[in-house]
């Protein structure tokens, strides 16, 4: 494994982090504001946050124009949003697993599209995740069987799986910084039209609107910087298994800040998911490693 794609293995991790230790105060944050404001204060929060930053860089001019990117605002706009939507009827143990299928749809579309090489280690590797990340988040408790919620996780995990290949292929022509700013660009861009600024209720607390802040500065800002920085270094495919590392950091966070303990199953569930991304790191081979020439 070369040492671009270790260290896109390294930013994809750290991605994980921050959206799992993010979790525990997201949570809190939607008993208070409906699924899709926390995603449009989510796109918000990050344009406002990077902008500044890309304007200091030169990034904010990217050669080809910014139409590229209009799709990719799209795509996040849809992923968070259905996602909330999952788990607000299933619960987030499903929800979440549900949308952690992405690594499988990757590997199948590197396969079957791209028609590049997926060795039978990696294959194993994603298996052993999304199971993982079953037992961690004991999918098994479907409340009330909402088949809705189902179909909302499914449409979750196509649109993230699409958000790993579509950023791989901007990561080759385009800056992390100018993907980032410019695909939250477009979603607040759509966020405002579907739910404009003045109807934002205005009655939350403090101790909400800091919330707000946090999920959309620590909890998406920075970790989906992280995130494009890894799919510039390594595969869609790759970036996908790793990111299934992101429940078990949540359950961690759940356990330090809530007191909430794992049971033995989760605990397995979570070395599953430690010992898949591990695996991905120490034999992931050049059949399924970084894009070519990444941009620097």
């Amino acid at each position: 494994m070369d040492r671009s794609t270790r260290n896109g293995i390294a930013f994809a991790l750290l991605a994980a982090v921050f959206w799992g230790f993010s979790g525990a105060i997201a949570a809190d944050a939607f008993a208070s504001v409906s699924p899709a404001r926390v995603a449009e204060m989510r796109a918000l929060v990050t344009s406002l946050f990077f902008i500044p930053f890309a304007l200091y860089r030169g990034a904010l001019a990217p050669k080809g124009g910014v139409g590229w990117f209009a799709l990719l605002g799209l795509n996040l706009a849809v992923v968070n949003v259905t996602f909330y939507w999952a788990i607000d009827r299933l619960g987030v143990g499903p929800g979440a697993t549900i949308q952690f299928l992405a690594p499988i749809f990757v590997l199948g579309w590197m396969v079957l599209v791209q028609r590049r090489s997926v060795v039978p280690t990696v294959w194993v590797a994603a298996v052993a995740a999304v199971s993982g990340v079953f037992l961690i988040t004991e999918a098994w408790n479907l409340e009330g069987g909402d088949w809705v919620g189902v179909a909302w996780g499914l449409i979750s995990a196509v649109a993230f799986a699409s958000y790993l290949i579509y950023g791989e292929f901007l990561g080759r022509h385009y800056s992390s910084i100018t993907i980032v700013t410019w695909g939250f660009i477009w979603a607040s861009a759509l966020w405002l039209v579907v739910q404009p600024l003045w109807t934002f209720p205005t009655d939350l607390g403090t101790k909400v609107w800091a919330e707000l802040i946090w999920v959309g500065i620590v909890g998406t800002a920075l970790p989906f910087l992280f995130g494009f920085s890894a799919l510039r270094r390594a595969a869609s495919g790759i970036v996908g298994v790793i990111s299934t590392t992101e429940p078990v950091f949540a359950a961690t966070a759940a356990w330090i800040l809530l007191g909430q303990y794992l049971s033995v199953l989760q605990i397995v569930g979570g070395a599953m998911v430690v010992g898949a991304a591990a695996a991905i790191q120490r034999w992931g081979t050049a059949d399924v490693e970084g894009p070519l020439e990444p941009a620097r």
